[in-house]
This record gives C-alpha cells, structure tokens and sequence, in this order.
C-alpha cells in the first residue's frame, strides 16, 4: 500500500486576486485600492500565499512588487 501524500495547497479565491493585481499594479496599495481592500489585508493574503506555497512571488524594491522567477511560473499556470 502506498503511503498517502500531502495534498497541494490550494489558494483561496481571495490570495489569487491579490497576487494577480499586485503583479497587474506592481504595488499592494494599488492593488487593494482596485480590489476595495485595506493594504494590510492585500499584504496579509500575500504573505499567507507565499508561506503556503514555500516560495517568495514578489521581490520588494523601493516599495514596488517585481514578479520573482517563481511569480512570474505562478502567475502562467
């Protein structure tokens, strides 16, 4: 008998709108204000998404999100 495996993370319908705007927008304010959020909350979605997936999306630089190698594979699949 095989051993049972971890299912895969699925994202929620909340973290895939924040990661797809901010790599629209390349800002979490921009992106929140699109999405009628708070920052905070864009960010909190963020950074659970990327936890989850074991894997930074974004590179912050001077308060811009650029897409990471892993980011830009994420946001094609």
């Amino acid at each position: 008998m095989e051993p049972l495996m971890r299912d895969a993370y699925l994202p929620t319908i909340s973290e895939l709108h924040a990661f797809s705007a901010c790599a629209r927008t390349g800002s979490a304010t921009r992106a929140a204000d699109e999405l009628s959020l708070t920052q905070s909350a864009v960010s909190r979605s963020l950074g659970t998404l990327e936890e989850r997936l074991g894997v930074r999306l974004f590179h912050r630089v001077r308060q811009r999100l650029v897409l990471s190698e892993a980011g830009r594979a994420f946001r094609r699949e």
